[in-house]
């Protein structure tokens, strides 16, 4: 997930223009992160690069109705379901006022990639069985889950909660491969207020003052659009992955890198390639003759 909380900051600095010079390979750039997420290690390993962070809640998370959730609980409990897909750590968050460990020992659990893992294993205590590489299409790349079941008389379910804005191609090909998809609205995101954006972000975000914007999601991109206004000149739009990147595309909005995986690692050097693709890199400072 990843971005629920009507908070906003602007960690790493005010919004201005962004400095010259430095080492770092993004020393005096100026990266929005349309995010607010404790211990945002994308956040952190972005300013290690030497970039100033400007973190902003473009989006309010709303849960789904309780009724489904707590349906969808009560099967992960006693095992209803060959597997549980999860395919974000705000669909964890989602479950976790109705699922009290112990889980099933018969279900299974497939993850979309390590931060969803994580959330998993900090509220059940136990690893998933299966961690995809950070993205809906590379679970289907996982024979588990891209053959049909083992056997004629086995268990058949999928248990998919989600987005209700979920791109529908997983569980579209997951039916297909004869599995029994059942598919729960776990949350919603909706446009946060733009009166709870940091002071000046506007201001800077017009006079061209953000280098990048880190895309986290389909949702992240559409509020950046309604809050902001289409990027200015010369900002360079990063998006996490290919959904949010074909999201970005249908918007009408050029991607300027997309990163390699939804990883801090991949999305510093999906950064770095935008700023270097518009501007080039930051000159280093000239010795003296």
């Amino acid at each position: 997930m990843e971005d629920s909380t009507a908070r906003n900051d602007s960690a790493g600095g005010r919004p201005g223009r962004p400095r010259e010079g430095g080492g770092a390979p993004l020393s005096g750039r100026v990266v929005l992160l349309p995010r607010l997420k404790e211990r945002d290690r994308i956040a952190s390993t972005l300013e290690r690069a030497g970039a100033e962070v400007l973190r902003a809640a473009v989006t309010r998370t709303v849960p789904g109705e309780a009724a489904a959730l707590e349906a969808t609980a009560r099967r992960i409990k006693v095992g209803e379901a060959a597997w549980l897909v999860l395919t974000s750590a705000r669909t964890v968050e989602a479950l976790a006022p109705y699922l009290h460990v112990p889980v099933h020992s018969t279900l299974r659990v497939a993850v979309v990639g390590p931060a969803t893992a994580r959330a998993w294993t900090e509220l059940t205590g136990t690893a998933p069985d299966l961690v995809a590489r950070g993205s809906a299409a590379a679970l289907l790349e996982e024979p588990a889950l891209a053959g049909p079941p083992p056997a004629p008389n086995a268990a058949r379910r999928v248990l998919l909660p989600a987005s209700a804005l979920a791109d529908p191609a997983l569980a579209d090909r997951l039916r297909q491969a004869g599995w029994e998809v059942e598919q729960v609205a776990a949350y919603t995101t909706i446009t946060a207020d733009a009166h709870d954006l940091p002071p000046g972000l506007e201001r800077a975000w017009a006079a061209g003052g953000v280098d990048v914007v880190v895309l986290t999601a389909p949702s992240s991109t559409r509020a950046v659009l309604d809050l902001l206004g289409p990027p200015p000149r010369g900002t360079g739009l990063v998006a996490i992955g290919a959904t949010t990147a074909a999201a970005t595309r249908g918007l009408g909005l050029p991607v300027a890198a997309v990163a390699s995986s939804p990883t801090p690692e991949g999305v510093l050097q999906a950064t770095i390639d935008a700023t270097w693709a518009a501007t080039g890199p930051t000159p280093a400072p000239q010795e003296p003759p």
